[in-house]
């Protein structure tokens, strides 16, 4: 006789998986598709020309179709909409950017609690990010501090022009001056901490990277046998282990103080202000990683370009000297002096520009959304806006060559959307409407701090023969990881007594 019983564990989990694989098969689209071609029975040429050649496909398509379009991607697709409709989208209720990165970042995936928490329903991160990381002077001294120190263990005191490891003495730097903020002293200069955090963003973005390989409907599973995503979940175990270890400490502290009548320590760090904003209820290690998710990536990326841009154009480099110099001689470690680096910042945006995605306000739609003309987004669908106008010469002039000086201009031209921070027509970078990105106030601060020690205290060079070139990632875009950086120690910089 048969085992029924047997037979039917056996038929559960496949049962299962072909539902798991109908419901979340890709639906069919109400839209062209770009990058379909004859007898691309596996999509490859289709999924290759996505990922090597994306600002050539949505140019060459928004030609051809003139509205709206589809991009296959591998295991689903997306919405291309035209420039034209980027205020329609980034004020549509129905448009959901936070939604999206849910789905495409994979939140709820156990070791990426990092995103859950960033994006969960009681905003208790992103309250934080947008009230204590923003315009906050109390954040430039231990930032300012933490990369003076940072400076000299990683790039080091030497006159001589010597070579550093561009991965990660650049991470490495971003990564202490956000640690002096988001963790505070005990482990800003820890080294296990800063490996850890480095270790974490480094292996989830490789873990979303890996879990897009594989169809929708497999991923529940997946991620428990893919390394990157193992990787995660210790981290996240040590993290809270480490954490907690911290409050304890603090605790103590306190405690101690009040018996002997003292003053208690005052603590001014995102683990104690989101400890406080959640009523203790937030997991202190999640939130860190959180941050770090957010914060280290992005940021050290953006730092990279930068320094490649500053190497390649020297002539660049007594002005911005001098604009450092006389602000922080004027107001001080301070977001007044960062306020007022008005080159600096158009050199940051000019870097931006020329580094930056060929599709911006990504969003998921809520519901069946009619766009302007009558046509249906469907529920579910994951659109996005066409951003190579950057490299559009009708609205830059010599798209592809970089002007330091470029936004500069438009600024003093009265272009208040100029401003490394703020987003406008033709430059959401940094999103746009209710969905804008929070950190970028934190973020420029923090670069603004990290460039001006380096400005007044290095000097910097590509090695002989390196040249830089972008690299196409899919929709995104990658600094060179080869670049070839060499830096020397040079007189000055006191200004900054650290």
């Amino acid at each position: 006789m048969p085992d029924f019983g047997f037979l039917s564990l056996l038929l559960w989990p496949a049962f299962l998986l072909l539902t798991s694989a109908y419901l979340l098969r890709p639906k069919p689209s109400t839209f062209p598709t770009a990058n379909t071609y004859p007898r691309d029975f596996l999509n490859r040429k289709a999924y290759r020309e996505v990922q090597e050649n994306s600002r050539n496909l949505i140019i060459t398509s928004l030609a051809k179709f003139k509205s709206p379009f589809t991009i296959a991607i591998p295991h689903g697709r997306k919405i291309l909409l035209p420039a034209s409709l980027a205020d329609w989208v980034k004020s549509n209720r129905n448009l959901d950017h936070r939604q999206l990165v849910r789905e495409d970042f994979f939140a709820n995936v156990p070791g990426f609690e990092a995103q859950t928490l960033l994006h969960s329903a009681d905003d208790v991160v992103l309250n934080v990010i947008k009230t204590k990381l923003g315009q906050n002077d109390s954040t430039m001294g231990p930032m300012s501090e933490s990369l003076a120190v940072g400076l000299r263990e990683i790039w080091g005191e030497g006159c001589e022009w010597h070579t550093i490891s561009w991965y990660k003495d650049t991470m490495e730097l971003i990564a202490r001056a956000a640690s002096s903020v988001f963790v505070g002293p005990e482990k800003a200069g820890d080294r296990e901490w800063l490996d850890l955090v480095q270790d974490y963003v480094m292996a989830y973005f490789s873990g979303v990277s890996e879990l897009h390989r594989y169809p929708k409907w497999s991923r529940w599973i997946v991620h428990w046998f893919l390394p990157n995503a193992i990787a995660c979940r210790k981290y996240v175990s040590r993290a809270r282990t480490m954490m907690r270890e911290v409050l304890e400490k603090r605790r103590q502290e306190v405690e101690k103080a009040e018996l002997e009548g003292a003053d208690p320590p005052r603590y001014n760090d995102a683990l104690i202000w989101v400890q406080a904003s959640s009523g203790g209820r937030a997991e202190p290690g999640d939130v860190q990683l959180s941050l770090a998710m957010a914060a280290l990536f992005t940021t050290s990326e953006a730092f990279r370009q930068v320094l490649i841009d500053v190497a390649r154009y020297p002539g660049l480099v007594d002005e911005l000297r001098n604009e450092v110099s006389k602000q922080i001689s004027e107001h001080g470690i301070s977001i007044a002096a960062t306020s007022n680096m008005v080159l600096l910042d158009s050199v940051m945006k000019e870097s931006q520009r020329l580094s930056s995605s060929t599709v911006v306000l990504e969003r998921a739609a809520l519901a069946d959304t009619p766009l302007p003309d009558g046509r249906v987004i469907p529920r579910g669908s994951h659109i996005m806006v066409d951003s190579t106008g950057l490299w559009d010469s009708s609205i830059y002039p010599s798209p592809d060559q970089y002007d330091g000086h470029r936004f500069l201009r438009k600024r003093n031209a009265g272009d208040k959307s100029s401003q490394f921070v703020q987003s406008g027509p033709n430059f959401y970078v940094f999103g746009g409407g209710r969905h804008i990105c929070p950190g970028r106030f934190f973020a420029n601060n923090e670069l603004k701090l990290a460039l001006a020690h380096i400005l007044l205290k290095y000097d910097i060079r590509l090695v002989e023969g390196c040249d830089p070139k972008p690299i196409s990632n899919g929709f995104y875009t990658m600094v060179d990881p080869t670049v070839q950086l060499q830096v020397r120690r040079r007189e000055g910089g006191d200004i900054l007594h650290v």
